[in-house]
């Protein structure tokens, strides 16, 4: 593996170990500009910038006993875990179970909650006991998804750092999923990208490994909610919350989010489980009014977001009017199927 690291990586494997010293006022797209020089050393769980995609060479090599590397201890970033529901009685236990079990402890939960008829709220409180911190919010008017999402934002505490969502029917990879989202965010990217599992048949798979190697490829690349953890200051932007009261909301926030990164970063090690065994989420259910209105509000949602981008970025508007038509078409076909 080719990397580079800044002061604020931890110790490396052992002593003798050669890394190249990145000075760490100095913002990535400042270092591409560089020559630097990539070294070739063992495996390392704890990187802050891979450079293996950019073809680019490193400007100072190091090892710890040069007196210009001064340690300075991982950081433990506060990451705000905001989970929608709606009558998910039947997976909530095992979502929240998977977030109890994290071996990473500095987090909050902001559990939001739709209008539900079930006791999904109830077997939320038994939580409050058992994760570090959970917020439960029962929203007075229905608002879907994006519209829960949106009222989570407003109950982060001040303390967080970054933002995920994990939906009520879904649940964590494994135990250190929260560990390893940590490790990534050493390099504070505004976006980090995880990859996903899918249970399907019972069965547990990987289904989504990111490889974007720009903005732009990350904007057409998937667009669900919980492939991407997210800077607190950006998901927040009034640019970039959710259209409301709407399903496919996640795809205009997607493209939202990486119009307006700055930097990204890759965890290509499943963190996440899909749940598509779940015969009672929407997307499984296709309600015809709902998802046909949906699908017209996406249009138009789709529509705005490329007239408010237009002029800015060429790739972008080319990319963002191809969007348009493939949601007009999406409209014109009833909005059964999705592209």
């Amino acid at each position: 593996m080719k990397i580079a690291v800044d002061k604020n990586s931890i110790d490396m494997v052992n002593s003798k170990d050669e890394y190249v010293y990145l000075f760490d006022k100095e913002s990535l797209e400042e270092l591409l500009k560089l020559k630097l020089h990539c070294l070739y050393y063992k495996e390392c769980n704890y990187v802050d910038i891979n450079l293996t995609d950019y073809n680019v060479d490193c400007f100072k090599k190091a090892n710890k006993e040069d007196k210009n590397w001064r340690k300075i201890e991982k950081k433990d970033y506060r990451i705000g875990i905001i989970i929608p529901n709606c009558n998910y009685e039947h997976t909530i236990d095992k979502c929240l179970s998977s977030i109890a079990s994290q071996t990473y402890k500095n987090y909050e939960v902001i559990f939001i909650d739709d209008m539900s008829t079930d006791n999904s709220v109830k077997i939320a409180y038994n939580y409050i006991e058992k994760l570090t911190s959970i917020k439960i919010v029962k929203l007075k008017q229905k608002r879907l998804n994006g519209g829960a999402r949106n009222e989570g934002y407003l109950w982060l505490d001040e303390s967080v750092d970054y933002v995920y969502y994990v939906d009520s029917d879904d649940w964590l990879y494994s135990d250190d999923a929260l560990e390893k989202i940590n490790n990534k965010l050493q390099s504070q990217p505004d976006v980090l990208f995880v990859a996903m599992a899918q249970y399907k048949n019972d069965k547990t798979t990987t289904c989504f490994i990111p490889t974007y190697n720009d903005k732009y490829e990350a904007i057409a690349g998937w667009s669900g909610s919980c492939g991407k953890v997210i800077k607190k200051e950006l998901a927040t932007r009034q640019e970039c919350l959710y259209n409301e009261g709407t399903l496919k909301e996640d795809r205009n926030q997607h493209c939202k989010v990486c119009i307006y990164m700055n930097t990204f970063a890759l965890l290509k090690e499943p963190v996440y489980v899909w749940n598509k065994d779940n015969l009672k989420s929407v997307t499984t259910i296709r309600d015809k009014i709902v998802w046909g209105t949906s699908t017209i509000r996406h249009y138009a949602d789709t529509l705005q977001l490329y007239l408010s981008e237009k002029g800015k970025d060429a790739k972008i508007d080319k990319y963002l009017s191809e969007r348009v038509e493939k949601t007009r078409t999406e409209m014109q076909n009833g909005g059964d199927k999705q592209w």
